[in-house]
């Protein structure tokens, strides 16, 4: 059974039959990119053949569009998810595809329990709306973040990759209220600021620590909004440095190119864990691959398994699927190549798929 440690939300019936939407959640491409270009990716056909196989017809767009328009759509996705295996699901809440299921009703669909991550910057955000000033918004921000275990988040998630970038460093107070009232006099209300974006960042980070709240980090590879040169996770070299050895825990989401980085840092640092998700399933042709050099160095602990799939259940399913057998060629290999006693490789499958979420994240 999988236990994925960092997806999304699913989109709701109306959307059932749109295989255009199937497309883009299949890709980190803009919406401007061609539709025609999508169709050619081996994981659009790979879905296709999902769909079709479940459906019972051809393996055609236009026979599997009829299919999907006239399924009871709940039942096919909870037939998903039972046959790809998951059996948890942790929910990054920042992102939500428009016209999905809320956490209770996607819950309720799948018949799989769902824990919630809190987004750094989307929270900020938020409070930014209604701050009176640069005090009224740190007090919000903290206020949320000390009650975050009580409000059900099992941790937490920083895309400042996305915003700044990975080299984050510690910013003093004086400078970050300047920054608020450069902003404040744009009327901005995406944080971008690189100050602030610290500031934020080192004021959440032992706030989360004192509730055993592991953090989330995007790294490598994303949407065109990413600046993928400082989406390496060896620039948060220093901030491990201050903070795991505090008993700091991160999760470094994605990795992708950088996925043997993330290793390394994995293998040398306690507290650090790491996934290929969105590379499982997007890099289709390459994923066992992928997973391989990851595991070249991660000891088999710091290992997670998540899929950042969002919007379709198929998408999901592909993740399951690429996962589970680039696992078994390297556990085999493990055990024919390199003397590895079959119980400890049951071991390391059941670790990976499981056991590293639920201690990570503290759920029974």
């Amino acid at each position: 059974m999988l236990w994925d440690h960092h997806c999304h939300a699913l989109l709701a019936e109306t959307a059932k039959s749109d295989l255009d939407r199937l497309a883009r959640c299949l890709t980190e491409a803009p919406s401007t990119y061609p539709l025609e270009d999508l169709h050619h990716g081996v994981v659009f056909h790979q879905a296709l053949a999902v769909m079709a196989s479940r459906l019972d017809v051809s393996c055609e767009t236009a026979a599997v569009e009829r299919a999907l328009a006239s399924v009871d759509y709940a039942d096919y996705c909870q037939r998903i998810f039972n046959e790809a295996g998951y059996a948890r699901l942790l929910v990054d809440t920042g992102y939500t595809p428009m016209g999905a299921w809320s956490i209770d009703g996607m819950e309720k669909v799948l018949g799989i329990p769902i824990r919630k991550i809190l987004r750094l910057e989307t929270l900020a955000e938020k409070a930014l709306t209604v701050a009176r000033d640069f005090d009224d918004w740190i007090d919000r921000y903290q206020r949320t973040l000390k009650e975050a275990r009580h409000d059900g988040y099992v941790g937490a998630k920083s895309i400042i990759a996305y915003r700044s970038g990975l080299h984050v460093v510690p910013v003093e107070e004086t400078r970050a209220r300047a920054q608020f009232v450069v902003m404040r006099q744009r009327e901005a209300t995406r944080l971008v600021d690189p100050d602030l974006l610290n500031y934020l960042l080192y004021l959440a980070t032992p706030i989360l620590m004192g509730q055993n709240l592991p953090l989330q980090f995007h790294t490598g590879f994303g949407d065109p909004d990413t600046d993928l040169l400082q989406g390496n996770p060896l620039l948060l070299r220093s901030y491990i440095e201050e903070f795991v050895s505090q008993g700091h825990r991160i999760a470094l989401l994605h990795t992708y190119p950088y996925h043997r980085e993330a290793g390394y840092l994995a293998s040398v640092y306690p507290g650090v864990y790491l996934d290929v998700s969105l590379a499982l399933p997007l890099a289709a042709s390459g994923s066992s691959r992928i997973l391989h050099e990851a595991l070249e160095l991660t000891p088999l602990s710091r290992l997670l398994f998540a899929s950042d799939s969002h919007s379709r259940p198929e998408s999901y399913f592909l993740a399951a699927k690429f996962f589970r057998e680039g696992m078994n060629a390297f556990l085999d290999r493990t055990v024919t190549r390199h003397q590895v006693l079959a119980s400890v490789a049951e071991n390391w499958a059941h670790a990976v798929a499981k056991g590293n979420v639920e201690r990570l994240y503290g759920i029974e």
